[in-house]
């Protein structure tokens, strides 16, 4: 298998956001319309099913393109993107691995069309799909070209495709929790290429490649945004030393829009999330049975509400009133932030703000010495990192392991991973979290927090992180 390995990601990125002209005539014209310091979130999950001769190999991806635009004119957006690959063997059992990470920018057109400079290897659908420039009715049918890039190892083949649209109307759809009702494009187009006899051969490349491409696209034509889509591509490789591969995918994802989230939000949010953390410790303890130790200050006597969190000032995340009448003598003045940054210090959860979201840090109190299963402290850690994340049920979570530098890397990389599988397990058994938002990944000594020169820094360096992606 290792000679017809295929590095093959399938994303339909580019999609149109509708701007429906309602007149007499009832015809819509479709142009993108998207605005700057907006993000297009798109969400994909493929069944795939690879044959080689006799030989198959079913798994499920996962693809999270997260695409910005940086500059919009009347005709087109810079956008910038980012392909997070995720998959997981077998037939839909078990967590997502973090596979690879893609970057790109490029350029969008009004009318569908993209410019991807060479460097970047995504999108590797383009121009996809593109609209006339008149309006369309119900029933009409288009073709514009198109484009497929295909990445091998020592070889980027770019196909040239024309698919078939057709407007059908607006439709109902449903996908897990999500659901809507809105404008409905379908469309087909086969594949095929050859390479000609005066071209080079790579054994690892193929020299012919074809198949074809059926799918639907939804939009809601008054917000302007894509909502849902499923396609079913099958590919067929031939390879110059004979070996023949087919490839299937059944792909559907779920885009969701929103507004940028800039450095000052992001600190919001991690104070919000810091503040209910210690609301969570200062009632129940620490993990070493001690109570959480305040520095209090004489106060004037006034009731004053606590704000934690996003909620309404006088209540917490779950609706309870709270105030310093009669305070718990482990409760903390919120407002003063030198004290919060000294409870915070205890505690065994440290929460950073990072470019892809807010960090969620667990020291070594999750696991003894050279093990993965999850201590008692540690899963009283989770349970509370898992009431915070329940309340982001859309966002991407990420489980990462870490550890200091002595041993084997091999086996610190086989830990590293154990043990981000046993915090996700716990996210997922225990907390009846979604998997298909969780991901995770081993990294053993690659990302130290601190120097693996003393016992106290190899410490900070065995941790597991649990990441909310916020971009």
């Amino acid at each position: 298998m290792s000679q017809t390995r295929l590095l093959l990601f399938c994303f339909v990125t580019m999609v149109p956001i509708l701007d429906l002209v309602a007149g007499p005539d009832l015809k819509t014209q479709f142009r993108w319309k998207w605005n700057e310091n907006q993000v297009l979130e798109l969400n994909e999950y493929h069944d795939v099913f690879f044959r080689v001769g006799t030989k198959t190999v079913e798994r499920e991806d996962k693809n999270r393109v997260v695409m910005k635009t940086k500059q919009c004119s009347t005709d087109s957006c810079l956008v910038n993107a980012w392909f997070d690959t995720y998959m997981r063997y077998g037939k839909t059992s078990g967590p997502f691995w973090k596979d690879k990470e893609f970057l790109s920018d490029f350029t969008l057109f009004r009318n569908g069309r993209y410019e991807v400079p060479n460097e970047f290897s995504m999108p590797n659908l383009r121009s996809f799909p593109s609209f006339p420039e008149t309006p369309v009715s119900v029933n009409d049918v288009w073709k514009l070209p198109a484009e497929e890039s295909f990445d091998f190892s020592s070889e980027r083949i770019r196909v040239k495709v024309t698919p078939e649209y057709t407007y059908q109307g607006i439709y109902p759809w449903r996908e897990g929790n999500y659901s809507g009702n809105c404008e409905k494009i379908t469309y087909t187009y086969p594949i095929f290429y050859s390479k000609s006899d005066s071209e080079k051969m790579a054994p690892n490349v193929p020299y012919k490649i074809f198949g074809f491409a059926t799918g639907t696209v939804f939009f809601n034509a008054e917000r302007g945004v894509p909502e849902y889509k499923e396609v079913k591509l099958s590919y067929t490789f031939i390879y110059p030393n004979g070996t023949v591969q087919e490839a299937n995918f059944h792909i559907k994802g779920v885009y969701f829009l929103r507004n940028q989230v800039n450095a000052k939000d992001k600190e919001t949010i991690r104070e919000d999330i810091l503040n209910d953390l210690i609301v969570g410790y200062t009632r129940d303890g620490l993990p070493n049975g001690k109570r959480i130790q305040n520095q209090h200050r004489p106060n004037s006597g006034n009731p004053q509400a606590v704000n934690v969190g996003n909620q309404n000032p006088n209540t917490n995340p779950t609706g309870t009133f709270i105030t310093n009448e009669n305070p718990d003598p482990n409760a903390m003045p919120m407002g003063d932030t030198e004290e919060k940054d000294r409870i915070a210090d205890q505690l065994p959860v440290k929460v950073r703000s990072t470019e892809d979201g807010i960090v969620f840090s667990l020291d070594s109190i999750l696991f003894d010495f050279n093990d993965s299963k999850l201590k008692p402290d540690a899963e009283s850690a989770v349970a509370k990192i898992a009431e915070i994340l329940k309340r982001y049920p859309d966002r991407e979570i990420r489980v990462s392991g870490h550890t200091d530098n002595i041993g084997k890397k091999e086996y610190n990389q086989k830990l590293s991973e154990d043990r981000a599988k046993s915090v996700l397990q716990s996210l997922v058994d225990n907390h009846k979290m979604d998997e298909k938002h969780i991901s995770f990944r081993g990294y053993a000594d690659e990302f130290p927090v601190a120097p693996n020169d003393n016992e106290s820094n190899r410490h900070k360096n065995r941790r597991v992180e649990i990441t909310l992606v916020l971009d």
